[in-house]
């Protein structure tokens, strides 16, 4: 059996290989991905996946979609091969597997706001500021628009733009939710521009943003978004109605779930 620090040395040099080869493109960048990705594979092994997939549903390791819609319990969240895909994923891509740098969203791995945060400190050469204005909330609390003044020198050149940014709200949510959102896709904007890459921005707390800020049907709700709605109003909520919500929910009580959905969004 390997030492798990020799693994680790070999993980971190399986990733090494793909990141420091910034001039290769084409077919022999698609070989080194591969061939990382094939090693990375045989030696994230169930025994040392075990305690990686203790941090997940943590800020110290990564956050996912299912902790989110489950309250953050404990046992809930993705299966081991989904983890070490995304995971592989991640650290291919340059951030780090620990400190929220990536969040797993329907299976996928998405980078945090952290995570583009931590490509742009060492990207070579690049200097950046982002400024965000007051952001514009609509009166409902469903949206909102920011601008965020981006300005960034790379290798001496310097650069400037203003980005008219959207962002799904909650009621629950007040400025600095607003101006943390739109910081994480500024900076994912900037690193997209410098790299030429198209990365998506998202993150797993933006689940709550959506399903709690834009649902229009309450017919059509699902379970996974009552989840979500009750985990994040639970301090709203009276003992009784608690109680109820949790039985609908335990229960799978659908003939409830209109009713349920007409309480969480009146509170």
């Amino acid at each position: 059996m390997i030492p798990q620090n020799a693994v680790a040395l070999k993980l971190n040099n399986a990733v090494e290989t793909v990141l420091a080869a910034d001039s290769f493109s084409g077919f022999q960048k698609a070989y080194l991905i591969a061939t990382a990705a094939g090693e990375l594979k045989k030696l994230l092994t169930p025994e040392y996946m075990k305690p990686i997939m203790d941090l997940q549903g943590n800020k110290l390791g990564f956050k996912t979609d299912k902790d989110i819609a489950q309250g953050g319990a404990k046992g809930q969240g993705y299966p081991e091969e989904v983890v070490k895909n995304c995971l592989i994923e991640a650290v291919l891509t340059g951030v780090q597997p620990f400190g929220n740098q990536f969040n797993i969203i329907a299976g996928n791995c998405y980078i945090t706001k952290e995570g583009f945060g931590y490509l742009l400190k060492n990207f070579a050469g690049l200097a950046y500021e982002i400024i965000p204005a007051l952001p514009r909330i609509n009166a409902d609390k469903s949206s909102a628009a920011i601008t965020m003044k981006v300005k960034w020198t790379l290798n001496g050149i310097e650069q400037e733009r203003d980005l008219e940014i959207p962002v799904k709200m909650n009621s629950f949510m007040g400025t600095d939710a607003v101006i943390g959102k739109a910081t994480r896709k500024a900076r994912c904007w900037l690193y997209n521009t410098i790299t030429g890459s198209e990365i998506p921005e998202g993150d797993a707390m933006d689940i709550v943003a959506e399903v709690v800020g834009s649902k229009i049907n309450a017919d059509e709700t699902t379970l996974d978004e009552l989840l979500i709605m009750f985990h994040s109003k639970t301090d709203k909520l009276t003992k009784d109605e608690i109680e109820n919500a949790q039985r609908i929910i335990d229960n799978k009580e659908t003939a409830s779930y209109h009713k349920l959905y007409k309480l969480l969004t009146s509170k």
